[in-house]
C-alpha cells in the first residue's frame, strides 16, 4: 500500500502547480500578453500538467482496484507451481529425484535446498530434514492404513489422499531442529522456525501451511513444512503473507 500512498501524494503535489501555473497565466493573460509569452507557455505547461495528473489519478485507481497488480510475472504452469491439496489431484505424478541428507526431492531444487540448510547451519541451528518426497504408492499405503483404523473419511484428516499429498511434488520437505522433532503448533517457537520463517524466501522457499489458513490451503498450521517457488514468488508470498493457492489465484483474475 506504500506504492499507492506515493502516487496519490504526487497526484496531490501535481494538481497544486497546475492550479498555481494556471491561476498565475490567468492574471497575465488580463494583462494583455502576447502570444507565445511566457504567459502562454505557462498555460500550455499547465495543460501538460493536467494531462499528467489525470493519468496518474487513473493509474492510482487502477492500483486501488488491483492490490497485486505489483505481483511478478511468472507461468503458472511452470513445474515449480504444481498444486497438489485435497481440490488438485496430481495422479501418480513422479519428478526426476536425486537425494540430500537420506531424503528425495525434485533434483532442481537440491541446489537451494542444499544452500538453505547450509545457511542455517552457519547461525548455529541444528537442522534436520524429514519427510522429502513420498510416492503415489507411499502415500496410498499410508492412507489405507488410517483408513483402515478410523475409516475413510477421518483418515483424510490426518493422512491426504494419494495424488493430493504435496510431499508427491518433490518440492517440499518437513524442517526441524534435531532437538526438537515434534511436529505440532508449538514448533513455531523454536529458533529455527523463526530463522527458517524469515529468510526461506531467499533461496525459493515459502511456509507452505500458514496459521489460520487451514479453510484455504486444506491443511492444518504446520510450522514445520517448506516449499519450493522459486525465489521472485517466494519473496511476494511471503511479503504479502499469501497461501500458495491465492497466489496462483491472482493470476486467473
Amino acid at each position: 500500500m506504500e506504492h499507492f500512498n506515493i502516487k496519490a501524494v504526487s497526484a496531490a503535489g501535481i494538481t497544486a502547480a497546475v492550479w498555481l501555473l494556471l491561476g498565475i497565466s490567468g492574471i497575465a493573460a488580463d494583462t494583455g500578453c502576447a502570444a507565445y509569452s511566457p504567459c502562454e507557455i505557462l498555460i500550455r505547461t499547465g495543460g501538460e500538467l493536467a494531462q499528467a495528473v489525470s493519468e496518474l489519478e487513473a493509474e492510482v485507481a487502477e492500483d486501488a482496484s488491483d492490490p497485486y497488480r505489483d505481483r511478478p510475472d511468472i507461468d503458472t504452469g511452470d513445474w515449480m507451481f504444481i498444486l497438489a491439496n485435497p481440490w488438485n489431484d496430481i495422479g501418480d505424478y513422479t519428478p526426476e529425484l536425486a537425494y540430500l541428507e537420506g531424503q528425495q526431492f525434485d533434483v532442481r531444487i537440491i541446489e537451494p535446498m542444499e544452500e538453505m540448510v547450509k545457511a542455517a547451519r552457519a547461525e548455529g541451528l541444528s537442522v534436520l530434514l524429514s519427510s522429502g518426497y513420498r510416492s503415489y504408492a507411499t502415500q496410498t499405503w499410508l492412507f489405507n492404513r488410517k483408513a483402515a483404523e478410523y475409516g475413510e473419511t477421518v483418515a483424510a484428516t490426518i493422512v491426504a489422499r494419494p495424488g493430493t499429498s504435496e510431499h508427491q511434488t518433490g518440492l517440499c520437505c518437513d524442517i526441524t531442529d534435531h532437538y526438537y522433532e515434534m511436529k505440532d503448533a508449538s514448533l513455531e517457537n523454536t529458533e529455527m522456525y523463526q530463522w527458517m520463517s524469515r529468510h526461506c524466501d531467499e533461496y525459493g522457499f515459502i511456509v507452505r501451511f500458514p496459521k489460520g489458513r487451514e479453510d484455504i490451503t486444506g491443511i492444518i498450521y504446520e510450522p514445520w513444512h517448506f516449499r519450493y517457488v522459486g525465489k521472485e514468488a517466494a519473496a511476494y508470498i511471503m511479503e504479502h503473507d499469501l497461501t500458495l493457492e491465492e497466489f496462483l489465484e491472482l493470476y486467473q483474475q
